[in-house]
């Protein structure tokens, strides 16, 4: 699987995030599949933001992934070429497909940095892709990778995460401190197509708790959104709320969904997240998400080598005769 001079195509894809605050309104009216959002709508997006201290660090956070990524794999006997692609931000994921098709590369592997399926995310992933892939001429054939909740090498990144948070807590809350696992909610009418979203997010929780000693988890959904849809939950709120019923004092929060630090981190977690439980009478603390971890780097270089190896099962290739069923319900009113 090489390109004309010999290297493979890697598509690492993302969510995207404006880089400035003069981007919000363009990058809510993509989201919004070209309808302009009102001037609240910016407005409190915005506002959010600055209350992050400026815009999202996640661009720059996905830009050094794929570079890291990139040098990872090319420390073996291959040779990679990586292209960044965004669903709702510049470079928009069909963009990076054309450039790669003008870069000469015949033969890729694709992957999101994001390790759980659904139609709603990936799947619209894929697409964007196949509409890329429709607009060139030259033959590109990519492998993209849909999945990877249950690697091995994901939960060890995850693992360090939380051990390191657990180690910031005091000694005498640390033992009986419970943790709650989030991701971002979605629809809960992919639960009537079968959509394994929600499943794949609890096994992870299940395999990443399995490596502690009788760990007290549970999982909520953040990030619900502004629709008249009912979201999937619990919520982070309500998550608290059953914490602090049971009598504790301290909560740790770490998501499975977000790889990155970014608003829905930030944000929910630090601002809003710790408010709430604050207001719960709970102490709040919360894992890092993964960035630049060697440990998360060296699983998605592994992933990337099992998918070419053909040992990696959840895989699909485009061009190609899959229903990559991506529906495409609103995050926005």
């Amino acid at each position: 699987m090489t390109d004309r001079a010999g290297k493979v195509g890697l598509l690492v894809m993302a969510y995207g995030t404006p880089e400035t605050l003069d981007d919000v309104e363009p990058y809510l009216t993509h989201i919004r599949h070209g309808r302009t959002p009102s001037a609240e709508q910016v407005k409190d997006l915005k506002d959010r933001y600055e209350q992050i201290g400026g815009p999202s660090p996640l661009h720059r956070t996905t830009v050094e992934q794929m570079g890291k990524l990139e040098a990872k794999l090319n420390e073996g006997d291959e040779s990679y070429t990586g292209f960044l692609g965004m669903k709702h931000w510049h470079p928009y994921i069909a963009d990076a497909v054309r450039t790669m098709a003008e870069a000469g590369v015949v033969e890729a592997v694709a992957i999101t940095l994001a390790p759980h399926y659904s139609t709603m995310s990936i799947a619209q992933y894929l697409d964007f892709i196949a509409k890329g892939l429709d607009s060139i001429e030259w033959p590109t054939r990519i492998l993209c990778i849909k999945s990877y909740h249950e690697e091995p090498l994901f939960i060890d990144a995850l693992e360090e995460r939380l051990r390191e948070a657990m180690a910031r807590i005091p000694e005498s809350e640390r033992a009986s401190v419970p943790v709650i696992f989030t991701a971002h909610s979605l629809p809960e009418k992919i639960l009537q197509e079968d959509d394994p979203y929600r499943d794949q997010l609890l096994e992870t929780c299940r395999l990443l708790a399995a490596r502690f000693d009788a760990l007290n988890w549970r999982f909520a959904f953040t990030s619900q959104g502004e629709t008249k849809d009912d979201w999937l939950g619990p919520t982070l709120a309500e998550a608290l709320s059953e914490v602090a019923a049971e009598g504790h004092k301290s909560v740790l929060a770490a998501t499975v969904g977000f790889v990155s630090e970014h608003l829905e981190t930030l944000y929910d977690f630090d601002i809003d997240g710790r408010r709430e439980a604050e207001q719960r009478g709970l102490r709040f603390y919360r894992a890092a998400a993964l960035n630049t971890s060697d440990k998360y780097i060296a699983a998605l270089a592994e992933i990337v080598r099992k998918a070419r190896a053909g040992e990696h099962s959840d895989v699909a290739v485009l061009p190609g005769g899959e229903d990559l069923q991506a529906p495409t319900y609103p995050t926005y009113s």
